[in-house]
């Protein structure tokens, strides 16, 4: 899953390159056919291909992240937003980030705890995890560290909850 600032500007670039050398030569064809296209046909060619180019890959990112996950991994929220380099985003949101669920066991442990890794990803950024023991009978999450020790249980209504809801979801669907 790429998600490289640094990787986007790249292929920006090809694009560029890419509708430089197909615009010079469909140029030069309507030269010798006799056509005078304005000089600014060229530069304003280049920067359409890389502007659709960068709105396209914006626009796919997600869908495209998404696609690569596991199927055991469940998307339980999505986030949008607009930058002043995207306007269009204003208008049309875009998804910029998402959280997904990933089981860490088939099947609770013999006290009914689920344990479940929320990945956090977002657009440019690494992604970072939490892990969570979810009580689905007793509507409760509590924390792990990295370290595998617990925080105290806290309640959590499952309405509210997506995390406990989508969890509990599955595991009641594989039961």
């Amino acid at each position: 899953m790429t998600r490289s600032m640094g990787g986007d500007i790249f292929g920006m670039l090809v694009v560029g390159l890419g509708a430089a050398a197909f615009l010079f030569a469909a140029l030069h064809a309507a030269r010798k056919a006799g056509f005078a296209p304005p000089r600014w046909t060229m530069p304003a060619g280049i920067g359409a291909a890389m502007l659709v180019f960068t709105i396209w890959n914006e626009y796919t990112w997600f869908p495209r992240v998404r696609d690569q996950l596991p199927d055991r991994v469940r998307i339980i929220e999505t986030g949008q937003g607009g930058k002043a380099w995207r306007p269009w985003a204003f208008v049309f949101p875009l998804t910029t980030r998402f959280a997904a669920l990933e089981p860490l066991a088939a099947a609770p442990d013999d006290e009914g705890t689920l344990r479940v890794r929320i990945l956090l990803i977002e657009r440019w950024q690494p992604t970072r995890f939490v892990t969570l023991d979810l009580d689905c009978a007793g509507a409760r999450q509590r924390m792990v560290a990295a370290d595998g020790t617990t925080l105290d249980w806290e309640r959590v209504g499952e309405e509210d909850e997506p995390v406990l809801q989508a969890a509990c979801t599955r595991e009641e669907e594989t039961a």
